[in-house]
């Protein structure tokens, strides 16, 4: 997925090195909000971070065909969409995916992660979509909910969250035509 025109005020685009400053600024400016749920922000202080976070991306897209895109809102970064890892022997995508306050409340992420989730089972083949929310993040446990996930286990103590252990609530997602999705579809 290079790109993808979701309507005419909203595209992801698959991020470049000229990318960049625009996510390091994203970042730096909704710093304490993103805090709250993503364990890398107190690592990502520096425009070399952005770089690298980039470089890396495009990297495993060359080798392993995940990416990274920015969410584009009205010609403005305004979150990240990405695959932390396809295990391919299963067929199994993992993504990740953040968007700044001002953002939300809109349908964007929705609207993103269709198009992302879409791409990994029509082209990228993939059987199943697993995602982990944290068991207090009420805002993702929506989300995935609305866009059709299932909850499938519980993990405690899944994640540390600068000073803190947090729960995980794991979620997957089938594709349209599978049996078991099919009957939970409208």
């Amino acid at each position: 997925m290079l790109r993808h025109q979701i309507n005419p005020s909203l595209e992801l685009r698959l991020l470049q090195p000229t990318d960049a400053p625009a996510l390091h600024a994203l970042v730096e400016a909704h710093r304490q909000t993103l805090r709250t749920w993503l364990p890398w922000v107190d690592a990502t202080t520096k425009l070399s971070h952005s770089q690298k976070f980039i470089a890396e991306a495009l990297r495993d897209r060359a080798l392993t065909r995940t990416f990274a895109a920015g969410i584009w809102s009205s010609g403005q970064l305004v979150g990240v969409i990405w695959h932390n890892r396809i295990d391919w022997a299963n067929r199994v995508a993992f993504p990740a995916y953040w968007l700044v306050p001002t953002a939300e409340g809109r349908g964007i992420m929705t609207a993103a992660c269709q198009a992302v989730f879409a791409h990994a089972f029509t082209q990228l083949k993939v059987d199943r979509v697993i995602v982990a929310v944290a068991t207090q993040n009420h805002r993702a446990a929506a989300l995935v909910k609305r866009l059709g996930f299932t909850p499938i286990s519980t993990l405690k103590n899944a994640e540390w969250l600068y000073d803190h252990f947090v729960d995980h609530h794991i979620y997957q997602l089938l594709p349209p035509t599978a049996p078991s999705a099919v009957s939970g579809r409208a």
